[in-house]
């Protein structure tokens, strides 16, 4: 998962822009590597932010429509004599249709001119185009490049999205070290979002370069694989954090799950609830947030999964019950969460927990035969054969327990215990979409983009947004497929992009992958752009 902010400074840079209206305009858009570079307002920033992808102008003050038409006419002319500023102006104007018919082709020719000129700001905003595939093809390799001009002159933006680039081993291998030294020489500016990630890669272990604070950055610069060079921006990218060794976040605090669960990717819950008690106090219980978190977990909101667990096993707002906790922290994990296997690890390893769930199976409890099924199946306990655990499984199916129900469903789309067998592995998850079940629905919707059985595109897009828009890490991987592949919509490379990282972001391993198969297939032949196995 990127949003991308769009700087116009040249009111601090030159002088020949005199002419023009104290202007100051600044834009949000959407970053797509696929997709999350995205701004965050903040006091003196430079960057705002939005919640999607339009594109707002904010003015000092409004011009008349004859000024309007006048100033149009001397920014061209300006333009046209070369002034990089106007240049720059000139491109954005293009971009977002202010005083000018959209043309994001005119915006991106405009931008390069500037940036050719060596225009701090048209070197970053360039790299956003690229970034984004605004005008020119989607180039993040290149616009690496502009990102570390941008850097290397000391604009905390750069920096930050520089940072983000090491952290991400997508377009250039993780380097820890770098990745720190960058983001935390932005939070030394200010930056919010900087200070907000140096935080998190505190949490991971992370450190800097040894050295004074003065040098650290320069140190680990002349360890990367080319100089950095240059100035920066306003702007964003939402890192994608799975794979650092010492992830210590395992033991995160419920405030930590809530806030997670408002993060990229739910944005209808995070427009709906605001901010919300739920979990912040166990003696009140905020039941109309619970009823919607609730709902996000059905449609198969990994995060949305392991909240409910959570206030199940801690009896917040709901009883006390460990077995619905295991239930919904193991179709989390089902989904990649990344929180809810340790918490899940300490559920069981609480005193007598495992020998409860082990006497409800004794009873023939469907929910202790799903959980004890799928302990084995995800190798915390070894107590059952495979057989057995097949066994249990089924039994669960038979009173129409619904994760059981979908879970056998996925054991026959990937041939586990069972030979593989995608029609079969449908019909149970139509199965649970017949007994109302969302994610049922999901999975069907999805099958039908993977398998290419989609029998009414528009409804097939319409519920994929949906789920995607509720949080279902599988929608946004399908949307992502669609747009890469030219299914139901025609083919979108940064769109694509965008739908793989927004659900990358959350542990998505199978987004994550497909992540990398598009970067590796435009990855240059340079030394510095080859990842290297960690």
């Amino acid at each position: 998962m990127r949003k991308n902010v769009v700087i116009d400074g040249r009111n601090n840079y030159t002088a020949k822009m005199k002419k023009l209206p104290v202007y100051i305009t600044y834009i949000m858009l959407v970053y797509c590597i696929s997709a999350s570079l995205y701004a965050v307002q903040e006091k003196g920033s430079k960057a705002f932010r939005t919640k999607n992808t339009a594109i707002r102008m904010y003015e000092i003050r409004q011009s008349d429509v004859t000024y309007q038409l006048w100033e149009g006419f001397q920014l061209m002319r300006n333009a046209n004599a070369g002034d990089a500023p106007s240049q720059h102006e000139l491109s954005l104007r293009y971009l977002t249709g202010n005083g000018f018919s959209a043309d994001t082709m005119k915006a991106a020719l405009w931008m390069k001119k500037a940036a050719d000129q060596g225009y701090i700001l048209a070197k970053f905003n360039y790299g956003i185009y690229l970034n984004n595939g605004w005008g020119v093809e989607w180039n993040p390799f290149e616009a690496f490049q502009y990102f570390r001009f941008a850097a290397g002159k000391k604009m905390r933006e750069g920096e930050y999205v520089l940072g983000v680039f090491y952290s991400d081993n997508l377009v250039v291998s993780r380097n820890q070290t770098i990745a720190y030294d960058l983001v935390k020489r932005s939070a030394d500016q200010g930056y919010e979002p900087a200070k907000t990630l140096l935080t998190e890669f505190v949490k991971r272990g992370m450190k800097g370069s040894m050295g004074s604070k003065k040098d650290s950055v320069s140190e680990a610069q002349r360890s990367a694989s080319s100089a950095l060079s240059s100035a920066g921006s306003s702007q964003i990218i939402q890192p994608i954090l799975l794979e650092f060794d010492d992830d210590t976040t395992a033991q995160a605090d419920d405030m930590t799950l809530l806030k997670e669960l408002f993060n990229e990717g739910n944005e209808e819950l995070r427009n709906v609830l605001g901010i919300s008690k739920i979990l912040s106090d166990s003696t009140q219980t905020d039941s109309t947030g619970f009823s919607l978190i609730s709902k996000a977990a059905e449609i198969g909101n990994p995060e949305a999964m392991t909240i409910v667990g959570r206030c199940y096993e801690k009896g917040i707002g709901v009883p006390k019950e460990k077995l619905i906790a295991a239930v919904h922290y193991i179709r989390a994990i089902r989904m990649d969460s990344r929180r809810a296997p340790m918490l899940l690890w300490r559920l069981i390893n609480e005193k007598n927990v495992l020998q409860i769930f082990q006497q409800h199976t004794a009873k023939k409890n469907p929910q202790a035969q799903y959980v004890i099924s799928s302990l084995n199946a995800l190798g915390f306990i070894g107590t059952l054969t495979d057989e057995q655990a097949l066994q249990f499984l089924q039994l669960a199916v038979a009173k129409s327990f619904i994760p059981a129900i979908l879970d056998l469903g996925n054991c026959y789309s990937m041939g586990q215990w069972v030979n593989a067998d995608k029609k079969k592995a449908v019909e149970f998850w139509k199965y649970a979409a017949g007994l109302g079940n969302a994610e049922g629905k999901v999975r069907v919707a999805v099958s039908e983009v993977f398998d290419g059985t989609i029998t009414d595109a528009q409804r097939s897009l319409d519920a994929l947004m949906k789920y995607s828009d509720q949080g279902s890490v599988l929608a946004q991987t399908a949307l992502g497929y669609c747009y890469e592949k030219g299914i139901i919509v025609p083919i979108n490379q940064t769109r694509a992009v965008f739908y793989y990282r927004k659900s990358a972001q959350r542990g998505n391993q199978a987004a994550m992958t497909a992540l990398l198969r598009m970067y590796d297939e435009r990855r240059p032949n340079g030394k510095e752009f080859q990842i290297v196995e960690e």
